[in-house]
């Protein structure tokens, strides 16, 4: 292992640490990883060699792997591994003997090498986006830490898929849910991961053919076709952010939109169908450099400032609507939460709307004009406007 390397790792660890004082309520501190854990994983990985469009990456030896793949089987994963080593679904893990001594490492990788029948996808989010105006696409990559194989060694690989990454780490989205429940999406994304680091080329191809059949025909019937990059992961590296506005500028009556932790990638000269959102719950040192009064963002907004106004039932649970999303008491209180939310952010309290609000509200040539409070259930549109600076998420 490289003492750069090392220092790196401890660096990044130390950042954890830091960020204690601002995990979102409920998250314990327990969840901070120590220092000598980071140190003991630094040990036993070396830096891989190849180009793997930027990325940074590390090798994993069989044996690394086999310990690895164990510990998944056994459900005794050590505390590091969510943080530290990509995640790999049980059900895509196969015993290579009879003694279930030794898992087949070989059928894995023949399943990563497989390449992708499809990149683009809609989720649920994005077909809760969608209008009769509007068709909305995304594609994502493993969340922190993706596994790939390098194709001229035959090595597995461990890919940072989210460099900018901080306080994030602790609770992630794309470590839950769908994204980890099946064995189908979670080698999905291994694929695509796989395929875009091992041939760029031949993914932008694939992802320009798949784009080109879905646009032609939306557009040519009016209706506006809107591109997501990563609903997980993020540009981790200058090479694959090239790549992706590359393909913006091959469809310039495409609109694409991200979010991203890494200030160079917010702060980038954009083509002018791209637009990007900078998302809180990166590492300080990438946080320092974004100017929230100005740059486009997206931000958690912390459980005790909205609980209270929330309207729940005689047991204090939440009650939800015919969408499952949280309501607020009545308007009386979502009035009083916009006056707390502009005082903390320092925004104007007539710049915040609710998500229906801004749906009702015609896009304004006023960028950075609104301020879109969103509730689990609501859609990206916010996200994909430019005439919106600020997304705050209430994660009940």
């Amino acid at each position: 292992m490289k003492k750069s390397e090392l220092k790196k790792i401890i660096s990044e660890a130390v950042m954890e640490v830091m960020y204690e004082q601002s995990l979102p309520t409920g998250v314990s501190s327990k969840a901070i990883i120590p220092i000598s854990q980071f140190v003991q994983r630094a040990d036993q990985v070396d830096e891989a060699e190849g180009d793997f469009l930027g990325a940074r990456t590390s090798t994993m030896s069989p044996e690394e792997m086999q310990a690895y793949l164990a510990r998944i089987k056994s459900g005794e994963k050590a505390v590091t591994d969510k943080y530290k080593m990509p995640y790999i679904h049980g059900g895509n893990i196969e015993i290579k003997n009879e003694a279930g001594q030794t898992y087949d490492l070989d059928k894995l990788k023949a399943s990563i090498m497989t390449r992708p029948k499809q990149i683009l996808k809609q989720n649920a989010k994005m077909a809760k986006s969608a209008g009769e105006d509007t068709m909305f696409f995304d594609i994502g990559l493993p969340a922190l830490k993706g596994l790939a194989v390098n194709e001229k060694t035959g090595e597995f690989i461990i890919v940072d898929t989210c460099p900018g990454a901080g306080a994030c780490k602790v609770y992630c989205y794309a470590k839950k849910g769908g994204y980890v429940q099946w064995k189908d999406a979670s080698m999905s994304q291994t694929r695509l991961l796989n395929f875009l680091v091992n041939d760029p080329q031949g993914f932008k191809t694939q992802f320009e053919n798949e784009l080109r059949a879905k646009a032609t025909s939306l557009i040519k019937r009016g209706k506006k076709v809107i591109v997501r990059w990563h609903d997980a992961g993020d540009f981790f590296s200058p090479e694959y952010l090239d790549l992706a506005y590359g393909i913006a500028k091959d469809f310039p009556d495409v609109l694409f939109y991200a979010y991203t932790k890494m200030a160079s990638v917010a702060k980038s000269q954009k083509p002018s169908n791209f637009i990007i959102n900078f998302s809180m719950g990166a590492t300080p040192e990438q946080e320092k450099q974004i100017d929230f009064g100005k740059d486009k963002h997206s931000t958690v907004v912390p459980k005790p400032m909205f609980d209270k106004y929330v309207l729940k039932d005689e047991k204090g649970k939440a009650i939800r609507d015919e969408k499952n999303r949280i309501q607020f008491k009545d308007e009386a209180a979502l009035q009083s939460f916009k006056k707390d939310l502009a005082m903390k952010y320092n925004v104007p309290v007539e710049s915040i709307l609710t998500y229906d609000e801004m749906i009702k509200t015609p896009q304004s040539n006023e960028e950075g004009k609104y301020n879109i409070i969103v509730v689990p259930g609501d859609g990206d549109v916010s996200a994909s406007r430019r005439d919106v600076k600020g997304t705050y998420l209430l994660i009940h």
